[in-house]
Parts: structure tokens; C-alpha cells; sequence
């Protein structure tokens, strides 16, 4: 039943592409839009009005009359009017090339203010970095906006020779964000000189303190910060052992994530009954330890024997904590909608008749014709332009629009487009190869990178399956013992491998242990047996030891999606 079911699904599909192959068919009306657009910019300055006409409107070919409106105006000198037509442009659809060029139109117009306003939008640019040493006056305030826009190094330069307490704060954040702790502390703590009752810069300066490895100085300034550093106290306490001291750090503070910690603590000591009490609390809130805190509050009550009390939390909890708890039910979409009817999304349309007809610039051109056609477009036109998408095999496209028609229509087309098989080829390859469920690679997948094979995280983590440098170069080099290039770490095929290694290789690690070797995945496998060294516990209780609230979330966001394609495409949501 379970083949004749997927069966059903792939002919369904094949069905629906095809049906929408028929409805994207190259058609002379599409492009007529267009070719009075290339008319009309060939022809400037005598068609201004025809391009005035076509600007009007809020589709990519409107779009493109503002962009060639504005570039037109600017080579002109009119900087005012291409300001004007730039704006609008950006308004609709942005791109960092088309914000520099709004923002030169605007300082060039003399409207220094909302120049200044776009390019602190593209620091750490180069070209940023001196609009902004070039407008602003005030040399703290340029070190300012640097430091928060990435540039510290430029920061510094600009301070040299500066004086006064608001010079060291902005040289001490800088020398921190370069990694000169040191140097910051001594100039955060001439600031405080001038202003002790800085409770934001104490706190600054305790973080400081604690990377330096000089916990008491830290300890000392989270205390002088008042409430804003309770939470870190509070977390240097407890590491530091001083269990009672953290839990009162902790209730000073007013952070969901603090008063998390409390409750913890307390249960580790015993007292239940003031833990529940924060549970409670926390499970009613709309923050990231709601989930969290409702199921330690489940936890608690079934030990007690309060079933009735205890199904109440149950209810509130995500499937990945239910089957964590070894629910069978509860694991799936509930409320699921009939698939709509394919319905004809003239975007579409013009989408692929651009690609046929001019297949360098068509793409491109494309793009900007669907991502404006989301702004208005019914869920099941968004089906339409992700299932476009989909054709194209961009499957970031695919899923960021079918994540978006799914919480509109939760349908089963929307949760195939929401959770797409990926890079099937390869992610089945792999999977196979080292023994993974591919689901969970996908899983994995879709969490990391939302299926962007050039994605870069603040950690510099690569690609799909989001893989340090150094750990895709010991895999590829040392364990798989095959050649490595940085530069490779894009390619779809080649990060897919070597995270599908790395998930075998966790899974090993810790005994097939999805939860745990997920978890591994994100916190890395010496914090996970450092968190979990005290010994054997419920899988349910894996969350509350997890002691990075990122890796407690990505466990929730990974096992979900796990779940919810297993559901999909073999009809099971455990195994």
C-alpha cells in the first residue's frame, strides 16, 4: 500500500509539471512588454514618456523602466530624478547594486542623511566604508557606524589621535571586535571613569573580562551592570560551580533564557515545585524556551502521577519533543487541505518566455518578474512560481516561496515545495553509501543552508550542509582520504558528501542516536559528551542538557523537518 501510495504522489507530480510545462509555453504576448521596454530605453531621450508609462507599474518590467529611469536621469545630472525612480525601484524589489546606486544619487543630490541611511546598509563594502569616513563629521560617530557595520580595523584609523571618553568607548568596542581584549578593556574602562553608571558598557566590558579568562573582574562588572548582566552572571556562576549564587543571578534578570536556567537548576536540585512554577510561566510566553519549558513541565508532573495536568503541556509541544517522548501520534501536519487546482500565474508565463527568448539575460530577468509577482500573488499562484522553480532546480526559490504558500495553504503540494527532495541524485547517492537516512539529510539540509549552495555563515561555515573549512578538510583529506579545495565546498554534490559522511560518522559516534548526532551536528560532539557526562538519561531529557540555546533549537528545527519528510514521502514519521 505504502509503494502504491508513493506511487500516487510521483505520478501526481509528474502530472502537475507537466500541466504546467503546457502553461508556460513561450507566448508572443509575454514579451510584447518587454520589447517596447528595450524600445523605449533605446530611443531615450525622445520615448522618456513612453518609459514614464511603463514605470507605472509594479511588475519587472516596471521595475526595469525605474532602474533605466534612474540610471538615464543620473547620467544626465538630474540626481534628484534619478534619486526619485531609485527609490521606487528599491521599494520593490532590492539589490545591493541598485542601493549604491540610489545611494551616490542621493549624496550627489546633496540629501546627505538618506545617503548616509543607504550606504550604512552596504558596509562592510569598501565604497561604504568611505561614504561614510566622507560624510559624517564627527570622527566617534564614524567609528561608531563602522564597528557595528564590520569595519573595526577602519574604525580605529579614524580614532587615531581622538580624546575624550566617547573616543576610548568607540576604540575599546573596536579593539574588541578585532579580538584586542586587552587593549579594549583598558579603554572601556577609561570611558567608565568618566561614566560608571554605564550599565551597558559595564556589561560590555564583563564579556571582555570573561574572554580574557579573568572570571572574578567579569563576574564584577555582569554585578555592576544590574539587571542587563544578571543572565551573564548568572552563566559564569554556574560554570564557576556556585549553584545557589546563579539561580539568584538568574531571577534578577528578565530574559526567558535566565529564568530557563533558574528552573533548571532548581529541578537538578530537587525543588520541583519552584521549577514548575517557572515553567509554567515560561511555557506561556512567545520566546525560544516556551517549548522548552513545557516540556520539562510535562516531565515533572508524569513523574508526580499528574497525568491530567501533564497533557496539557503535551499539547503544547513540537513534534520533535513528542517523539522524543516516544509519541506516535501528534508527529504529523494536522489540518491538512485539499491540493488546489493548477491555476495559469501569468508571471510564470512571462518567466519562461523571457528564458527562451534571451537565455544570457533572461534569468536574471526572470527572477526579478516572479519575486515581484510574490508581493500580490494567491497561494496557489505561489505554488505555481515555486513549482517554476522547482524546473529550474533552484531549489532556495523552491523552498522560500513553497514556505511561504505553506502557511497559507497548507496543502500537500505546498509541503513538497516547503521540503523538496533536493539535489535527489546526490543526497540518495551519499545516504546510501554511508548508511544515513536521506531524509535526515535533507533535514539537515534545509536547517543549514535553506538549500543555498554558496551559503556563508557568520562562522564561515560552507554550502548545503554548512561545513567548516577545517572540519570538510579533515574529513576529505584524513578520513575519506580524497583531495580538498576550499572553493569546492559550493558544490552541490561535493558538500553533500562530505555532511553525509560527517552525520554517519556522528550516528557511529553515538550509537545511532539521531537526537544526539543532530544535536553533535550543531554543538559539536566533545560539547555534547561534556554536556551529557552525568550519565544515562531519557532521550526527552537531551534538550535541557544542551547547554547553547542554538543547539537546543537546530535539535527542534532539524528533527522537525526529519519528521515532517518522512511523513511526506514514505508515509511514516518514525523509524
Amino acid at each position: 500500500m505504502k509503494a502504491l501510495w508513493v506511487s500516487l504522489l510521483v505520478l501526481a507530480g509528474m502530472v502537475g509539471l507537466a500541466l504546467l510545462a503546457l502553461q508556460t509555453r513561450t507566448s508572443p504576448s509575454a514579451l510584447e512588454d518587454y520589447e517596447r521596454l528595450w524600445q523605449a530605453r533605446d530611443g531615450l531621450p525622445s520615448t522618456l514618456r513612453d518609459l514614464g508609462a511603463l514605470a507605472q507599474r509594479e511588475d519587472g518590467v516596471g521595475w526595469q523602466a525605474r532602474v533605466v529611469l534612474g540610471r538615464y536621469y543620473a547620467a544626465q545630472g538630474s540626481f534628484e530624478a534619478a534619486a526619485t525612480q531609485l527609490k521606487v525601484a528599491l521599494g520593490l524589489r532590492s539589490t545591493s547594486v541598485l542601493r549604491e546606486e540610489l545611494a551616490r544619487a542621493l549624496e550627489a543630490a546633496g540629501q546627505f542623511q538618506e545617503a548616509l541611511r543607504e550606504w550604512e546598509k552596504l558596509l562592510p563594502k569598501a565604497e561604504a566604508i568611505e561614504a561614510v569616513v566622507r560624510l559624517y563629521t564627527d570622527p566617534v560617530e564614524i567609528a561608531r557606524t563602522l564597528t557595528q557595520g564590520g569595519a573595526p580595523s577602519r574604525a580605529l584609523a579614524v580614532l587615531q589621535g581622538a580624546k575624550g571618553p566617547q573616543a576610548a568607548l568607540e576604540r575599546g568596542r573596536a579593539l574588541a571586535s578585532l579580538g584586542r581584549r586587552q587593549e579594549a578593556a583598558q579603554e572601556l574602562q577609561t570611558y567608565l571613569a568618566a561614566f560608571p553608571q554605564d550599565q551597558a558598557v559595564r556589561l560590555e566590558l564583563g564579556k571582555v573580562w570573561e574572554r580574557l579568562g579573568d572570571r572574578e573582574r567579569a563576574l564584577e562588572a555582569y554585578r555592576a551592570a544590574g539587571p542587563s548582566g544578571a543572565h551573564n552572571a548568572g552563566l559564569l556562576l554556574e560554570a564557576l560551580g556556585r549553584s545557589q549564587e546563579a539561580i539568584s543571578a538568574y531571577l534578577e534578570s528578565a530574559e526567558p533564557e535566565a529564568r530557563w536556567r533558574a528552573a533548571r537548576l532548581l529541578e537538578t536540585q530537587g525543588k520541583e515545585t519552584q521549577a514548575l512554577s517557572l515553567y509554567r510561566n515560561l511555557s506561556q510566553g512567545n520566546h525560544r524556551v516556551k517549548d522548552d519549558a513545557a516540556l520539562r513541565a510535562y516531565l515533572i508532573l508524569t513523574r508526580q502521577g499528574e497525568r491530567g495536568p501533564a497533557t496539557s503541556f503535551a499539547k503544547l509541544l513540537p513534534p520533535a519533543f513528542l517523539w522524543l517522548l516516544g509519541y506516535s501520534e501528534g508527529l504529523t501536519p494536522q489540518g491538512l487541505l485539499p491540493d488546489p487546482a493548477f491555476v495559469h500565474a501569468q508571471a510564470v508565463e512571462v518567466a519562461h518566455a523571457l528564458i527562451q527568448a534571451w537565455p544570457k539575460d533572461g534569468p536574471a530577468w526572470a527572477r526579478t518578474e516572479l519575486d515581484l509577482a510574490l508581493r500580490k500573488a494567491s497561494p496557489q499562484e505561489k505554488i505555481a512560481i515555486a513549482e517554476w522553480h522547482l524546473a529550474q532546480g533552484d531549489f532556495n526559490a523552491v523552498f522560500r516561496v513553497g514556505a511561504a504558500a505553506l502557511g497559507q495553504l497548507p496543502c500537500r503540494r505546498a509541503y513538497t515545495l516547503a521540503y523538496p527532495l533536493a539535489y535527489e541524485g546526490s543526497v540518495r547517492r551519499w545516504s546510501q553509501i554511508y548508511g544515513v537516512d536521506p531524509y535526515l539529510v535533507w533535514a539537515v539540509m534545509r536547517e543549514e543552508s535553506a538549500y543555498a549552495p554558496s551559503a556563508v555563515s557568520s562562522s564561515d561555515a560552507r554550502g548545503l550542509m554548512q561545513l567548516l573549512p577545517s572540519t570538510a578538510k579533515w574529513i576529505a583529506q584524513d578520513m575519506l582520504g580524497t583531495s580538498y579545495r576550499e572553493a569546492d565546498l559550493v558544490k552541490p554534490d561535493y558538500n553533500i558528501q562530505l555532511g553525509t559522511w560527517y552525520l554517519a560518522y556522528l550516528l557511529k559516534q553515538f550509537d545511532g542516536d539521531v537526537a544526539r548526532a543532530v544535536a553533535a551536528y550543531n554543538g559539536g560532539p566533545g560539547n555534547l559528551r561534556r554536556w551529557t557526562s552525568g550519565g544515562p538519561t531519557s532521550p526527552a531529557d537531551l534538550p535541557a542538557l544542551l547547554q547553547a540555546p542554538e543547539t537546543r533549537e537546530y535539535l527542534v528545527k532539524v528533527l522537525n523537518s526529519w519528521l515532517i519528510y518522512r511523513w511526506l514521502y514514505t508515509g511514516a514519521a518514525t523509524g
